[in-house]
């Protein structure tokens, strides 16, 4: 048993270094965030790439950096209309109101007056204010992609604690069982004096051992799939379900 979990370990640590061998591999290259996080819509290479794009497109805290990019742009927009300068009043007085030919001497007096002129303050300012916008949309993206980074390796990280999980469940399950059929064959020993008290109560407390063992791993096994759903925002027995499908 101890070279069967020795042998996860070692599984979970390659696959952890592969995430990172992988990232690293990428920053050296020009990074394809297609690949980290794949494009809604598009059909993911493998069931792991399969929970990272439902992690990132399922969480609304990630809908953020669209919405600021969309944000950015019509900043960048709002720039040439910044360029003009234009009013527009409205005069009303007695002679407007009155039929009086005294009144209406000045009725030559326009009732509305428009102006439209260019704002040279914007003029000279506007190529630092469209750059400091196109700067925000920059941030906005490199930020984005980080994110991208994170959720992908939270992903992973989780999805790997549950494969270890299950496989600890594996093991400890078969262990209770054979605890279980020894205690049963020492237990009918004991009845029958062919073994000391000794030799029961240690079956007996190896047997109720495994079985707590057990327990704790089934634990483990819900807890890892809580923690996955967290993230990819669905049920975990929908996505088994999903990935037996392809």
């Amino acid at each position: 048993m101890t070279n069967q979990l020795d042998t996860i370990n070692l599984k979970h640590y390659i696959t952890l270094i592969c995430c990172l061998l992988f990232v690293q591999f990428s920053f050296g290259q020009d990074m394809d965030f297609s690949r980290v996080v794949p494009p809604e819509g598009q059909s993911a290479r493998t069931f792991e790439d399969q929970l990272v794009q439902w992690a990132w497109y399922n969480s609304p805290g990630n809908a953020i950096y669209k919405e600021q990019l969309a944000i950015a742009a019509q900043r960048k927009k709002l720039t040439w209309w910044e360029l003009l300068d234009a009013n527009a009043t409205f005069n009303l007085n007695e002679s407007h109101l009155t039929t009086s030919t005294a009144v209406n001497e000045n009725l030559f007096f326009p009732i509305y007056n428009f102006s439209l002129g260019v704002n040279l303050g914007a003029i000279l300012s506007r190529p630092a204010r469209t750059k400091i916008a196109e700067q925000e949309a920059k941030i906005i993206e490199l930020e984005e992609n980080q994110q991208k980074l994170k959720v992908r390796a939270e992903v992973l990280l989780r999805y790997q604690d549950h494969e270890l999980a299950v496989a600890v469940l594996k093991s400890k399950t078969q262990a209770a069982e054979e605890a279980e059929s020894v205690y049963t064959l020492v237990k009918e020993q004991f009845q029958s004096d062919k073994v000391d008290f000794k030799d029961f109560t240690a079956a007996s407390a190896n047997f109720y051992g495994a079985k707590e063992a057990t327990a704790i791993a089934q634990s483990n096994v819900n807890k890892a799939k809580i923690s996955l759903e967290e993230l990819i925002g669905i049920p975990w027995d929908k996505a088994i379900k999903r990935r037996r499908k392809k």
